[in-house]
């Protein structure tokens, strides 16, 4: 038994991919999961409009800057605009500085002082509530040199009321997203790679089957499986579940379709570098994971620090659960998510040409 063991463990050693991967494996999710910042509310930005220009106004906005978890936006939008992008989710909160709030004069006529107003929808009641305690804490502050002032009074709140999501409406497009990527990734790599190790690559160049074909029907053989795939996984999350799918389930599985032939395309990449299967699954493990958590499967984006957030817009899952989003639950047309599916263009060619390049016959 001791000497079987031994042996076993002399295999293992030898097989140094699998040992890298197999060690490499749990680190990632470490790193994966210390990156994000579960017990805080994350960034949120802040759009100001400053209708005064005065120096009160102007020691509001540096305050604004000082708040750890506020990111402010100067675009200079006009209101309209920035209260249409907080209903669409684009931006997070507006603050309107009034003209009169540099002006005693005309704040003492009014018999009030002019109140800030605070814009925001009711998406995140939690980040709201503390948004709006910074935001009144800051105004109060500034406005404490001129006597004994109402807290209620300096800041008006304005709240967009907008169709509540259901977390689980989110999670299950991201559990889509997540199955067609780990099955298209580690399937296909670990199944290149078996054939590689048992020399079907190398018999196939001398059959008078064109090798096009035989990597085409692989291809469409997986995006065939990913539709199914994602048929279960909503039946599943729709009728036993309770979630809901409000747009076109065509325009949900052509993105699908397109984001599978992505993830084919990168398992085809790593099978060339696996020496063995288990490497192979190990390399597919290591490159879903981080994107898993990354692109927005489970949490936002916003809870990860520094750049994060703009990394990860580059990653391929990123545009697919966006768009599948977008369409499933926003029922939007697909032809809107536009730049969504031209970044899974992009990403399908450059895989393409990469794969093309780097694969192997033996």
């Amino acid at each position: 038994m001791i000497a079987l063991t031994l042996a076993n463990l002399k295999m293992m050693a030898r097989n140094r991919q699998g040992i890298f991967w197999a060690l490499f494996f749990p680190l990632v999710l470490v790193v994966v999961f210390g990156l994000f910042e579960f017990n805080g509310v994350g960034t949120a930005d802040v759009a100001v409009i400053d209708q005064s220009g005065g120096p009160r106004a102007e020691l509001v906005r540096e305050r604004l800057e000082g708040i750890k978890f506020l990111e402010l936006e100067y675009t200079g939008l006009s209101e309209e605009e920035a209260q249409t992008k907080i209903a669409d989710g684009d931006l997070g909160y507006l603050i309107v500085i009034p003209a009169i709030f540099d002006d005693p004069a005309a704040q003492a006529q009014a018999g009030l002082p002019a109140p800030v107003t605070l814009v925001y929808s009711t998406r995140n009641p939690e980040r709201n509530q503390l948004v709006d305690g910074a935001v009144r804490n800051l105004v109060s502050e500034i406005h404490a040199d001129g006597g004994p002032i109402v807290p209620s009074q300096l800041l008006s709140a304005s709240v967009i009321e907008v169709p509540e999501v259901d977390y689980f409406d989110n999670v299950l497009l991201g559990l889509l997203g997540l199955g067609i990527m780990t099955n298209s990734i580690i399937s296909i790599a670990v199944r290149i790679s078996t054939y590689r190790n048992q020399s079907i690559l190398k018999r196939l160049l001398v059959t008078p089957l064109p090798i096009w074909k035989f990597f085409a029907s692989e291809i469409t053989a997986h995006v065939i499986l990913a539709l199914v795939q994602a048929a279960i996984i909503l039946a599943v999350g729709v009728f036993i579940f309770g979630g809901h799918v409000h747009g076109n389930l065509l325009w949900v599985f052509a993105i699908t379709a397109l984001g599978s032939i992505v993830f084919l395309n990168i398992g085809f990449i790593l099978s060339a570098w696996a020496k063995t299967p288990a490497a192979a699954s190990g390399m597919g493990n290591a490159v879903a994971m981080p994107m898993m958590f990354l692109a927005g499967t489970f949490f936002s984006t916003a809870a990860l620090p520094w750049v994060l957030p703009e990394v990860a817009q580059a990653l391929p899952l990123t545009p697919m659960l966006t768009a599948l989003r977008e369409v499933a639950i926003d029922s939007e047309p697909i032809w809107d998510t536009w730049p969504y599916l031209a970044a899974l263009g992009g990403w399908v060619v450059a895989t393409s040409l990469a794969a093309t390049r780097v694969f192997k016959f033996g």
